[in-house]
């Protein structure tokens, strides 16, 4: 895939695309896929892929206050299997050894193997959170809901890979009567794609992300503070979009879409006056069009076009459609300047034309994802580009969409 430096005979903006994009095409459900189990209906729709699996996280500070997600998960076993009861959350920082119920991140579901109908519900329940889901992979609901081990009636599940199953449980307390359940910090927190919509990923994942979308974007490898930062917030829940955005809005981001105006259409680099300038008004919400039709328009740009509006009109189309004016459009451009149309409104005619967005949308999409635009994608995000949706905001919709994520994360152990 080639990264977003300036290519002859094609601008450099990064301009088009999606601001919560979900691209056609792409990756297709394995072979195993398996219908879930019934069971409760979350918030949210699931992203594909979902969630990672959740690394274990002991209690190692004692607060024994129930998390938001912890007592979700409580309510929903009681409310929708309607039997059993609470046996708590919380639990006394004297009493015994090292417990997520220490932390507020377990809870303990009292249903017992002994009476019929409430082990119905306990199976039922401990199948619903850990069976294969539309991907293949175990654990389907256990991964959207942050979940990182499961007791009951003497087994145990620990959901940390795509090999995790039941095992046989040793503990002294066999959860005959009741199933425990402890939550990573995510679920505990409601941070997952149960109630977010949003896909967890795994660290290591993350940390591929990141690297990509820096080599796409800055033509670097991420600095080890960048890397640490971008790829801790995805792993602790930060939707992909909001950091792709952040990403897209830093002054290193901006201030690469400024020197490319500068390189293509005044052919000098900008002076370091100028640059804090441009970034200071897009900080403030110039969008990079804007400022493109700046430079066509000014005088410096009409000089070089010999001080003419024939030959400015002319150059127009060479520079920013890439193609010699017939002598009607000529002619049509000057009866517009004639008629009152500053050059700042005549350049923003040809930055915002269908003709040159076109080009800008299908070459990012070759860019950034390595195919060309459908006809569908095409018309949409020219649309929004023409009604003022911003370059930065676009690109951070392309980095975070499904596809742009399975080719720079081929593989989710």
């Amino acid at each position: 895939m080639r990264s977003f430096t300036k290519d002859a005979g094609r601008p450099l903006r990064v301009a088009v695309l999606a601001l919560s994009l979900v691209l056609l095409g792409g990756v297709t459900a394995p072979a195993q896929a398996a219908e879930l189990p019934p069971g409760p209906v979350a918030p949210a729709p699931a992203p594909d892929p979902i969630d990672a699996y959740v690394r274990y996280e002991g209690q190692t500070v004692c607060d024994p206050v129930a998390r938001p997600g912890t007592q979700y998960l409580l309510d929903l076993a009681l409310s929708y299997y309607k039997i059993g009861r609470s046996l708590g959350i919380a639990r006394n920082c004297a009493i015994g050894g090292q417990s997520e119920h220490k932390d507020g991140r377990a809870f303990d579901w009292g249903v017992s193997v002994s009476k019929p109908a409430e082990k119905a519900a306990g199976d039922a329940f401990v199948n619903w959170l850990t069976a294969p889901g539309p991907d293949g992979k175990v654990g389907y609901n256990a991964r959207r809901l942050g979940v990182m081990y499961v007791i009951w009636n003497r087994q145990i599940f620990s959901n940390s890979s795509a090999s995790a199953g039941w095992k046989p449980y040793t503990g002294a307390v066999p959860h005959t009567d009741h199933v425990h359940v402890s939550l990573g910090w995510n679920g505990a927190y409601m941070r997952t794609s149960w109630w977010t919509g949003s896909a967890v990923p795994a660290e290591a994942d993350a940390r591929r992300y990141v690297t990509g979308v820096y080599r796409d974007l800055f033509h670097r490898d991420p600095d080890p503070s960048g890397l640490t930062t971008w790829s801790t917030l995805l792993a602790a829940g930060t939707p992909l979009v909001s950091v792709a955005n952040s990403i897209t809005s830093s002054a290193e981001y901006r201030g690469g879409l400024i020197r490319g105006a500068y390189d293509e259409f005044l052919d000098r680099e900008p002076d370091a006056g100028g640059l804090a300038n441009w970034l200071d008004e897009m900080a403030r919400g110039m969008t990079i069009q804007t400022m493109e039709g700046g430079f066509l328009a000014s005088q410096e740009y009409y000089d070089q076009s010999g001080g003419q509006d024939a030959v400015w009109v002319q150059r127009l189309y060479q520079h920013v459609l890439r193609r010699a004016a017939g002598e009607a459009e000529v002619q049509h451009w000057l009866g517009q300047l004639a008629a009152g149309q500053s050059r700042q409104d005549v350049a923003m005619g040809f930055l915002l034309s269908t003709e040159r967005l076109g080009t800008v949308v299908d070459g990012y999409y070759q860019d950034l994802l390595d195919r060309g635009i459908d006809p569908a994608g095409l018309t949409h995000w020219v649309g929004a580009i023409q009604t003022g949706t911003r370059t930065e905001a676009i690109i951070g919709g392309i980095v975070s969409s499904r596809e742009y994520w399975m080719n720079a994360v081929p593989t989710r152990s």
